[in-house]
């Protein structure tokens, strides 16, 4: 069997056209005895994905870059209307995964499944984060792309807890639009099932569509690079 090999030059970040984009940081993925976490908890320990993500965080931070949150809601009205709920779905919403009791409030997300975990509190709570509108499914039926935009955004760098479903659905409508993306593999989780490894799926399919695949210390090392290179 052939193995294919990328073979075109690295990709190279510009300070003033890149973004952090991370995807369900909330309490149910993140957390320990959170809803989704179960299904995740060795990946995320062996990765050691939480001080990957704050560490993400911390270097946005220090050299300016924005960063982009995408929340996944579910509301009681997402039980409506579809017939037949694809496995991960059925999960989320008869599971309660980061459920909400509505739309028009928010007195049910302090410390519940739904919100940010505190430790990522004081990085995502400044006017150079945003949270963009919640994806229902997997993709950003959202306002994201469009929020990239107003920034002049072309490269994101992308990470979050479920690898293979939202994240890579997120990479997918992103590529599609025209950005670049950045995957970074050790900030990332996912579940298994009978046919195998979640991040295996992720890490095959991100190798052939996204524009690089770096671990937490190169991504880190690559946007203080661009920092001061922007900078002279």
């Amino acid at each position: 069997m052939a193995i294919f090999t990328h073979r075109t030059a690295e990709l190279q970040l510009e300070k003033d056209r890149t973004a952090l984009v991370l995807v369900d940081i909330q309490n149910d993925f993140l957390t320990e005895g959170g809803k989704y976490y179960v299904l995740i908890e060795d990946l995320m320990k062996q990765n050691n994905v939480n001080a990957n993500l704050e560490a993400l965080l911390q270097s946005a931070k220090d050299h300016g870059y924005p960063v982009f949150m995408s929340p996944h809601y579910f509301f009681p009205h997402d039980h409506k209307g579809k017939t037949h709920l694809s496995p991960m779905e059925d999960l989320a919403l008869h599971g309660g995964v980061v459920a909400r009791e509505s739309p028009l409030h928010m007195h049910d997300v302090p410390g519940g499944g739904a919100d940010i975990p505190e430790r990522f509190r004081k990085y995502m709570e400044d006017e150079n984060t945003t949270v963009v509108s919640r994806h229902v499914t997997y993709a950003p039926t959202s306002d994201l792309a469009y929020m990239l935009r107003r920034r002049k955004i072309e490269t994101v760098i992308m990470a979050g807890p479920v690898a293979n479903l939202c994240l890579e659905d997120h990479m997918r409508n992103l590529i599609r639009d025209g950005f670049e993306t950045v995957m970074v593999r050790d900030a990332v989780a996912a579940a298994a099932n009978e046919e195998g490894s979640g991040l295996d799926a992720a890490m095959i399919n991100w190798r052939f569509m996204a524009g690089a695949v770096w671990n937490t210390e190169k991504t880190i090392q690559r946007m203080a690079e661009a920092a001061k290179a922007a900078a002279v």
